[in-house]
């Protein structure tokens, strides 16, 4: 039988979270969980370990307390993911619990098939983003589609993180039905995003007051295209604009990119930032380049600055995109009251970066319009209230047919 232990006088099911790696945005959500569910959940987490060239956001952690790490699960697809699967099987037989959850397209693949090898009674897997497109070539993508629509079919819910993400693997990729699919939006905490002290960092970078600094953050992978951010910003330095880039992250496509920009004056690469208050405080607006994205942290965590944002028109962002939607010029993409969406090309880029840096004014009421818009709608407390609510209503559920399937008489109705 699955365990459960009291709590302040309730009961309190035992719920193992799974994610590939701590890095990126996915493990702020992990984390988030982990430790706030704590009060209603018994709450276990297990992490891989992260590639070459990313960071570990064990930091995230208040504590070790309940944390496994499994070093054979890494991005990479390799004979030690069987391994990986073998421990998480053997942990999920010890533990006994009632809830698996996984999170990113690795962890979910080992996690849930262990978990429906273990007969945890209830699997849920959240969509941070897909790797359906702008990730590997067609055989492949095919490949891991018919794998995740496998999946799909030993999951008691799938959690996609927008309305548009819903759409997605319900319609168009077919992934599970909708009555599958539960959306419950990204938290954070937005406590210490704060304007003050902007100057001050500033300086500290060496910035100008006359320099429109945008910042770009992220992991360096092809997906992200910051390759694509190379070209926006060699034009910008052709053009002697005032338009400044500064560059948060790590990873496989660092040394193309710096090479890009050797001799851009315009560009800073600080590589990987534990501490990104101080980036946002220095900035005047983000800057995203993706082939793909779920719902960019970096974009949230701008607005909640107080910033803009400029982003290709990619997976999930026009779902971060506030009031009506302006047209741009030859079709370059759209302008929304917080944020500008554009086609995934250099000069739809320019244009409009160089829209925000020649209008200073109005890209503070933009950064204004985001910071209500991610406040009303990606606060903590709403994500942990809506996947406490979610986990009750499928233990109701199951404990319910559970109970029906073994109450007397119950087969000679069916």
């Amino acid at each position: 039988m699955p365990q459960t232990e009291k709590h302040g006088g309730e009961a309190r099911p035992k719920v193992v979270r799974i994610i590939g790696r701590l890095v990126s945005g996915p493990a702020r959500q992990a984390c988030l969980l982990h430790q706030e569910l704590i009060s209603g959940f018994q709450t276990r987490l297990i992490c891989g370990s992260p590639c070459t060239g990313e960071h570990d956001m064990g930091y995230l952690l208040g504590s070790e307390e309940h944390v496994f790490r499994l070093a054979g699960m890494s991005r990479e697809i390799s004979l030690a993911d069987l391994k990986a699967l073998w421990d998480i099987y053997r942990f999920l037989r010890r533990e006994r619990p009632q809830l698996v959850h996984t999170h990113t397209a690795k962890a979910g693949a080992l996690g849930r098939s262990a978990a429906w090898l273990a007969r945890v009674p209830i699997i849920v897997h959240t969509y941070h983003g897909h790797v359906f497109h702008g990730y590997f070539g067609p055989q492949k993508t095919r490949m891991f589609l018919a794998l995740e629509r496998l999946l799909g079919r030993i999951t008691t819910r799938v959690v996609a993180i927008s309305e548009s993400q819903k759409e997605e693997l319900s319609r168009h990729y077919q992934v599970v039905p909708p009555e599958k699919i539960s959306v419950v939006k990204n938290g954070f905490h937005f406590a210490h995003f704060s304007p003050e002290e902007r100057e001050q960092a500033r300086t500290a970078f060496g910035f100008e007051q006359s320099d429109f600094v945008l910042v770009w953050a992220g992991r360096m992978a092809p997906v992200k295209d910051i390759q694509l951010l190379a070209e926006v910003a060699r034009a910008a330095h052709a053009r002697a604009s005032n338009a400044r880039f500064l560059v948060v992250g790590d990873g496989e496509e660092r040394a193309g990119f710096e090479e890009r920009v050797r001799d851009c004056a315009n560009v800073r690469v600080l590589g990987w930032q534990r501490d990104m208050d101080q980036v946002w405080r220095a900035a005047d607006a983000a800057i995203l380049t993706s082939r793909n994205e779920g719902t960019p942290t970096a974009l949230i965590e701008a607005m909640a600055a107080g910033l803009p944002f400029v982003s290709t028109q990619v997976g999930a962002v026009h779902d971060l995109a506030a009031g009506t939607w302006e047209p741009l010029p030859d079709g370059m993409g759209f302008k929304a009251a917080n944020g500008i969406m554009t086609e995934r090309d250099p000069k739809a880029l320019l244009y409009s970066v160089e829209e925000l840096t020649n209008d200073r004014a109005g890209a503070r009421r933009m950064g204004e319009a985001g910071r209500q818009f991610v406040r009303e709608r990606f606060a903590a407390p709403r994500l942990v209230a809506e996947i406490s609510a979610l986990y009750r209503a499928l233990l109701t559920e199951t404990f319910n047919h559970t109970r029906w399937r073994k109450s007397p008489g119950a087969d000679a109705t069916r």
